[in-house]
């Protein structure tokens, strides 16, 4: 499930860094990504974009958690689950 829009419904943008900027400004946080938490997102480097990926579960935040060479920043979103398709 993934995040394309924020809670007034604008665009977050289709790289990374620009995911991840909107998302903060429209209240999320940073954090360390080292264990699962409640309304957590994956924002995931795929080089010509970015995916902010909603980890729902702990399964779905391990599917996330490996090292894969793709930069990785993780969130805590608290519009994560109303906004995730």
């Amino acid at each position: 499930m993934y995040i394309n829009q924020d809670s007034r419904g604008l665009p977050i943008g289709s790289s990374a860094a620009e995911k991840t900027r909107s998302l903060v400004a429209d209240g999320a946080t940073i954090i360390s990504g080292n264990e699962f938490v409640p309304n957590m997102v994956c924002v995931v480097n795929n080089g010509a974009f970015g995916a902010a990926a909603y980890c729902y579960d702990e399964q779905e935040y391990l599917a996330f958690d490996y090292a894969d060479g793709r930069e990785k920043t993780w969130l805590q979103y608290e519009h994560a689950k109303d906004l995730a398709k």
